[in-house]
């Protein structure tokens, strides 16, 4: 039995269901009912079930502290624990009467006691001093009564009913008339008090919800530290693979991913070139062949089919191509002169010839080279001279494609602004999962075609330009690992750590395009500070005072200030809950 109790005084009036209230919301384990005399609301063994079911149900230990002799049968009958007054040991009664003995205690506590008690006087007092003379009065000795068995509540015995409404004084000597009930001791109106009472838990819980949400959930606090600071450069000359899956920290080998795009422009020009694709002038010549008079009859000399040979005028030089050999020699007057037989020729320019066409007698230049001479006896020289008619050619002028032509439609093809391009491989990298690095943008060697070629007969002719632009991309962790181990050999890392890896100032130089990949070099300037634990600092800090949580944080070596808003404007401390404490370690500037 718990040590600790509630103790409750009732009083004359109160009802059998107030007392059960009182009970159930006693706050300890343990409770003391101080009754009154004449408790008549306990003087029916139904009540005292209630009373007894109730302190079970609310799980309540129930002492009854009374001297009146006719509770102790019905304590004793349900179980309940009787006391004398609250220093006393409470006891279950060990009463056995004989039913009529009960039943004369049962008048006996209907009964009007022949006391002093007087109604008047006890209105003006409080129920714990009325409690308190029913445990000061002496106690009439308890009747000694023979064991007897009785039945108890649970047999269906019929309950004593007992008066429970009080009953006028009788008339005393002195004065003839009834005294008149004193108002001060109304019974009170139980439905108000449970409704005021539900009203009384909803305003704590309340305030209990709000007082939580004030003190536990809004509270929060901003903590910016100043620190000394400083900077360390990084240069690091960087090979970009989009064949390689890892990084290689030690080789700088960073795997990267590479977009290309094509642009395609096209000029259509007209043609300026001409040709003339007529008929050739033709005719027939005849080979003198001089010899040094000392050779025989120079069967052995042979002017072979396809010597060109040049008839010369004012207008220019034009070569006839002769058309079989030259071969069969016949001698003249002068004995060392000999005459080939007669060759066709053709004009190796196509078209009219007009006043340039060789007549039948000119002379046409033939070249030493031309002559097969196997003779070793002296030497000879050959001169073509034009036997029959020539006739001359037709002129069928074409126009063509010129060089000057492809090279014009060339200079005029524009591609479209190299910014459209950019963005086009940014977008395709960032989809990619990839940081774009815009210093790799490069453009490759045009790749030219034309629809017809040099001297094709066309009057227009269409030049197409393609170029293939490329683009790589990388993972910002991975060159946030390079920034790392960079700044990792440069500083301290027990007593400096790295605020800032600088790779959004990142500056890219000398990108040199590879065999599917490239090289770069990635310039950083890194911020370096000191050495602070972010989740370490909050749990250490948490619930501290302002003044004791800078003092704490300034401690920390490299902290130069410590500043500490609170939110709402209530909050004087800082909250338990790391969650709510945000630390902002700020950079020098």
């Amino acid at each position: 039995m718990s040590t600790t109790k509630d103790t409750i005084y009732i009083d004359v009036d109160d009802e059998i269901t107030s007392i059960i209230d009182k009970v159930q919301n006693a706050q300890e384990g343990l409770v003391a009912l101080v009754l009154p005399k004449r408790a008549a609301m306990l003087q029916s063994s139904v009540n005292m079930k209630l009373l007894k079911r109730a302190s079970e149900k609310s799980k309540k230990n129930l002492v009854l502290i009374t001297t009146e002799a006719g509770l102790l049968p019905l304590a004793s009958s349900v179980g309940i624990y009787v006391a004398k007054n609250l220093q006393s040991k409470p006891e279950i009664p060990k009463v056995a009467a004989a039913s009529s003995a009960i039943d004369e205690l049962v008048k006996a506590g209907d009964e009007e006691p022949k006391s002093d008690f007087d109604p008047k006087a006890a209105g003006g007092l409080a129920v714990g001093e009325l409690a308190g003379d029913s445990l000061d009065d002496k106690v009439p000795a308890k009747p000694e009564l023979t064991p007897l068995a009785y039945k108890r509540a649970s047999d269906e015995e019929e309950p004593v009913m007992l008066d429970n409404s009080d009953k006028p004084e009788e008339k005393t000597d002195d004065k003839g008339n009834k005294e008149k009930k004193d108002k001060s001791l109304k019974v009170p109106n139980f439905e108000r008090f449970r409704t005021w009472l539900i009203i009384g838990v909803i305003v704590i819980i309340l305030l209990i919800v709000g007082f939580i949400i004030a003190n536990k959930v809004l509270p929060k606090a901003l903590i910016s530290i100043s620190t000394n600071t400083s900077s360390v450069n990084s240069t690091l000359a960087m090979t970009l693979s989009p064949t390689t899956t890892s990084l290689n920290t030690s080789q700088l080998i960073v795997p990267a991913n590479l977009q290309q795009t094509q642009q395609t422009a096209s000029k259509q020009v007209a043609t300026t070139g001409q040709k003339n694709d007529g008929t050739p002038a033709t005719g027939n010549v005849s080979f003198t062949l001089n010899t040094d008079c000392q050779t025989k009859v120079p069967n052995n000399v042979v002017i072979p089919a396809g010597v060109g040979i040049t008839s010369s005028s004012s207008s220019g030089s034009f070569v006839f191509i002769t058309q079989k050999a030259a071969n069969n020699w016949a001698a003249t007057k002068t004995a060392c002169q000999w005459t080939s037989n007669s060759v066709s020729v053709i004009s190796q320019t196509l078209g009219s010839l007009g006043s340039n066409l060789p007549s039948s007698g000119a002379q046409f230049s033939v070249p030493n080279s031309a002559i097969t001479y196997s003779s070793s006896q002296g030497s000879a020289t050959a001169v073509a001279i034009g036997g029959s008619a020539f006739a001359d050619g037709q002129n069928n002028l074409v126009q063509v494609v010129s060089q000057a032509d492809i090279n014009s439609a060339t200079a005029a093809i524009t591609m479209p602004v190299s910014s459209t391009t950019k963005s086009t491989l940014t977008a395709a990298l960032k989809a990619a999962g990839f940081d774009p690095i815009v210093a790799t943008y490069s453009a490759g060697a045009p790749v030219t075609t034309n629809s017809a070629n040099v001297g094709d007969a066309a009057t227009t002719v269409t030049v197409t330009e393609t170029i293939t632009y490329t683009m790589f991309g990388v993972k910002e962790s991975n060159l946030n690992t390079l920034i790392t181990n960079s700044v990792d050999q440069q500083i301290n890392t027990t007593k400096q750590t790295i605020q800032d890896t600088g790779l959004n100032q990142a500056a890219y130089t000398n990108f040199v395009p590879t065999s599917g990949g490239g090289t770069i070099t990635m310039t950083t300037s890194s911020t370096v500070g000191p050495h602070l634990n972010i989740a370490a600092l909050k749990a250490q800090i948490a619930g501290m005072k302002k003044g004791d949580l800078e003092t704490t944080i300034e401690q920390n070596p490299g902290v130069t200030g410590v500043t500490v808003k609170y939110s709402p404007f209530w909050v004087s401390g800082t909250p338990k809950n790391i969650t709510k404490i945000t630390i902002d370690v700020k950079k020098a500037t």
